[in-house]
């Protein structure tokens, strides 16, 4: 992944913005942007993806309007991803958004992750949605204001946008019984830093990471919020958990290939104990 920057500071400055400029992308972010959305590279368990970028119109005679009930004010466009869900698609999906994401910071671009808060009808009708598919979430992009409005602060104080779990509740060495730590983590302190950073749903942090002996393997593992897939599921929203899998798996490789660690991601079980039953294996990270 190269971004024009180094990664650890894209991800450090990326953040969760709800209030934007009224004003449309220029041209060479657009083109950045898109070029991203374009990508062909594929997703670590081949997933197919398509993104598109969807224009806010909040006036205008548009077939649908795009919406997201108050939650983002001013963005002039959306990330949107269209799939088919089975095998490994929500992790992926997060994977390529994420990406995004990250290209999107790196030309000065703010975004937004919306899971549940977006007009699904609307995004489905300007993606011109296909039978089976769907759209497990949109990303809003744009340019920040010089203030954010009331609401920004008030939704990052009521999801802990600005607390992250202690290193040693989100990584572990050779089992969940012995947290690892940062000093014996070597080159790859830094990459679980970015992890750590990485943005969730409802800023649940699922992710854990157990390092195996002889450091060359990383398990990802998703600890599910109690609860949390009955609740969306109702509604008949994609497995969010699953996708904040995906972005923590884009945030390691990223930081992993910054650091020139290079390596590849599978999925081999290796059978560890888990901590409980809203613990389990997500993939491995196999240093090459």
């Amino acid at each position: 992944m190269k971004f024009g920057r180094p990664v650890e500071e894209i991800i450090r400055e990326r953040c969760s913005l709800r209030t934007y400029r009224n004003e449309p992308i220029d041209g060479a972010a657009l083109a950045e942007l898109e070029r991203h959305m374009a990508d062909d590279i594929p997703a670590p368990f081949g997933a197919g993806i398509r993104f598109d970028l969807v224009p806010a119109m909040d006036g205008g005679d548009a077939p649908a309007r795009v919406g997201t009930y108050g939650i983002i004010k001013g963005a002039p466009a959306f990330i949107a991803g269209a799939m088919r869900e089975g095998g490994m698609s929500l992790e992926d999906f997060g994977f390529r958004m994420e990406r995004i994401v990250l290209a999107a910071t790196a030309e000065g671009l703010g975004t937004c992750w919306l899971g549940g808060t977006f007009t699904r009808s609307g995004f489905s009708q300007r993606m011109s949605l296909e039978q089976g598919e769907v759209i497990p979430a949109v990303v809003a992009v744009g340019y920040a204001t010089e203030r954010r409005r009331v609401l920004d602060r008030v939704m990052r104080f009521g999801a802990g946008s600005d607390n992250r779990k202690p290193w040693d509740e989100l990584f572990f060495d050779t089992g969940f019984d012995r947290p690892l730590a940062r000093d014996a983590a070597g080159p790859y302190a830094a990459v679980l830093d970015m992890v750590r950073l990485a943005p969730s749903a409802s800023n649940k942090q699922p992710w854990r990471v157990v390092r195996e002996e002889g450091g060359r393997h990383f398990h990802l593992y998703m600890q599910r919020t109690k609860n949390y897939r009955e609740r969306w599921s109702i509604t008949g929203m994609s497995d969010l958990q699953r996708v904040d899998m995906g972005i923590a798996m884009c945030h390691f490789e990223a930081a992993a290939c910054g650091a020139g660690l290079a390596g590849a991601w599978a999925v081999r079980d290796p059978g560890l104990p888990v901590p409980d039953s809203l613990c389990e294996y997500t993939a491995t990270w196999e240093e090459a």
